[in-house]
């Protein structure tokens, strides 16, 4: 069983954070949802720049949620966590008398801490277990799905949310590792790699790894259940912004941004029309921003009669 660190520390660098915050600049009096609350950068920077709300933290690590709560202590009850799903936002809010929020606000990376944490198995960087859950308290990890799935399965995952190269051949490869006993990162990603092209700077086994971490995670059904709950709980003048990773991500947020956007009564409105990215100086910092995408959707205050 993946133990959980008793050390509250989470470093991870926030991605898009003034633009997030200018994006819920002028959001009314209330409660912001952090979908993703992490190491709670966005959340500081929140409540540090909008006295006027509080922030209701989503995170389904455990760590997470201690080092937000060590870090944010300062700020009293002007935060609150949930151990859940962002998923479940719907049901947290119902739960806690939460009939509206001022804004919402959800970074889909996978955190750096995450990653460069060897025994959570996001990464080959590190050897580490076959594990990939961010709840590690909670569902199956990557060994045990994979002991339950066929090939047809693991290539559909792996192309999907991947785009892997010889999907098939690299579910064959996986699957046949798991027979074999391999049940390490580092591992299993030279047994990946081993059936792939190398070139360029990017290891043959990361778009396959990120898949096997979208699939465990379920992040694209997350993601739906959250685009289909969270605007419903919008306040007039409320906001919800979105930072994607994924092209599968970014293209489903685009698609209900847009059909919002366009809808009968003007109940929402897109603010942007293009993704927002990363500037130079945030990619000189944190290379792993390089594929961030911000999009925002607002409830817009009622027109004056």
């Amino acid at each position: 069983m993946n133990s959980i660190p008793t050390d509250p520390v989470f470093s991870h660098a926030t991605v898009l954070q003034a633009e997030t915050i200018d994006a819920l600049r002028d959001v009314p009096p209330g409660v912001v949802a952090d979908c993703t609350l992490g190491g709670g950068g966005h959340t500081e920077a929140v409540l540090r720049a909008l006295p006027q709300v509080q922030v209701l933290g989503f995170d389904r690590d455990p760590d997470a949620l201690a080092a937000a709560k060590a870090r944010l202590a300062a700020y009293g009850d002007r935060l609150q966590t949930a151990h859940a799903p962002f998923s479940d936002i719907a049901r947290v809010c119902a739960e806690r008398g939460i009939e509206a929020l001022s804004g919402v606000i959800a970074d889909l990376g996978v955190s750096s801490h995450q990653l460069d944490t060897a025994d959570r198995g996001f990464s080959f960087r590190h050897d580490g277990p076959l594990d990939m859950r961010m709840d590690p308290t909670r569902g199956q990890p990557l060994d045990v799905r994979l002991a339950g799935t066929s090939k047809r399965e693991l290539a559909d995952v792996l192309y999907h949310y991947g785009d892997v190269r010889a999907s098939r051949r690299v579910a064959d490869v996986v699957l046949d590792a798991w027979q074999d006993g391999v049940r390490s990162t580092t591992e299993l990603a030279e047994r990946i790699a081993a059936v792939l092209p190398r070139g360029g700077r990017v290891h043959p086994a990361t778009r396959a790894f990120q898949a096997l971490r979208m699939w465990v995670n379920d992040e694209l059904g997350q993601l739906e259940t959250l685009l289909a709950d969270a605007p419903p709980l919008l306040a007039p003048g409320g906001v919800i912004a979105v930072i994607s990773f994924h092209s599968g991500e970014d293209r489903a947020v685009k698609q209900v941004f847009r059909e919002l956007g366009r809808g009968k009564g003007k109940d929402f409105e897109l603010v942007t029309r293009k993704p927002q990215l990363p500037g130079a100086p945030e990619l000189a910092v944190n290379p792993r921003s390089r594929s961030a995408k911000l999009r925002v959707l607002r409830r817009p205050l009622p027109e004056a009669s």
